[in-house]
């Protein structure tokens, strides 16, 4: 996966990859990104994808509930720049973490 990193001056930089069925990577992904952490925002989480179907999109939401009781999960559409470089099935989940 590709992460953005604030404290890297928000450039981009290869993460983990991962393997098998959207939904098992997906479900792996969010665990790795949200397990144990204490400093996350929990006002919003964004689940954004380049256009997957409507199941994938209930798996990462629920992936998602499972580590944090966010008050609002914001499903939205990536744009076109990150669309053309990532290609269709690409989702991501965005959050913000207290410094």
């Amino acid at each position: 996966g590709i992460e953005v990193i604030d404290g890297k001056g928000g450039a981009m930089d290869v993460g983990k990859k991962y393997r098998g069925s959207l939904e098992r990577a997906l479900t792996q992904y969010v665990q790795d990104k949200l397990e144990g952490r204490t400093d996350l925002v929990p006002e919003r989480v964004f689940i954004t994808h380049s256009g997957v179907p409507d199941e994938i999109i209930e798996t990462a939401k629920a992936a998602v509930l499972s580590y944090q009781n966010f008050e609002e999960i914001c499903v939205t559409r990536a744009g076109c720049t990150v669309s053309s470089h990532c290609g269709p099935g690409t989702i991501g989940v965005l959050f913000l973490y207290e410094r």
